[in-house]
């Protein structure tokens, strides 16, 4: 009776295993999550109007510095974004928008994504322009590049930096996983989005 047991145990260890596995392999490698805002929000280079939106990384298999932000259906491009990865000590329970505060005649602008339970997540880079009015208006720091750029196009640069109230630039090395703690201003939380979704983007005109 106990090696009847025993053997009956295995294909049931096996079976708990397959599906430990089947869950961990449904995890899209896109990090595809939903993001639902009442208010609009900057981006950089663009200001999204109110409503839903898909964020996904737009190439996981070769370091996951762009994000693409879509349509709820994956039907429409609004935008590819540069990012770097960031990491936090506590990993979120549900996909999280951190901002960069900004006085109340400008819409808040998105700083950083993260994926829940993930201790790694996303730092947007603004055009060098655009970020050293997001840090003067806000206070605080902004990623950006060395170079003076002024478009989105422009801030793949490996070159980067944190540009500041006063216009100072700290060096940022692209290569690094900077530190960054959990939010603490404005947050948005999300859902993670259904593998279902077939992206096929057209530019939106």
């Amino acid at each position: 009776m106990r090696r009847l047991q025993i053997i009956l145990t295995v294909p049931v260890i096996a079976l708990l295993g397959w599906f430990a596995v089947a869950t961990i392999s449904a995890e899209p490698d896109d990090k595809r999550t939903f993001f639902t805002f009442s208010a609009p929000v900057k981006l950089p280079g663009v200001t999204l109007p109110p409503g839903k939106y898909l964020f996904r990384i737009a190439d996981p298999d070769s370091g996951g510095r762009l994000v693409q932000v879509l349509s709820p259906d994956g039907k429409e491009l609004y935008s590819t974004f540069f990012a770097i990865p960031a990491e936090r000590s506590e990993p979120p329970s549900e996909p999280e928008i951190g901002f960069i505060e900004t006085p109340a005649n400008m819409p808040p602008a998105v700083k950083t994504w993260w994926y829940p339970g993930s201790s790694i997540g996303r730092e947007f880079v603004y055009p060098k322009q655009e970020a050293q009015l997001l840090a003067k208006a806000a206070s605080q720091p902004v990623l950006t590049t060395k170079s003076d750029t002024t478009t989105v196009e422009q801030t793949k640069s490996a070159d980067l930096s944190r540009v500041s109230a006063n216009g100072q630039d700290t060096n940022v090395n692209a290569g690094d996983q900077p530190k960054a703690s959990a939010p603490t201003g404005t947050v948005v939380r999300g859902e993670v989005a259904p593998m279902t979704i077939i992206i096929v983007a057209k530019p939106r005109n």
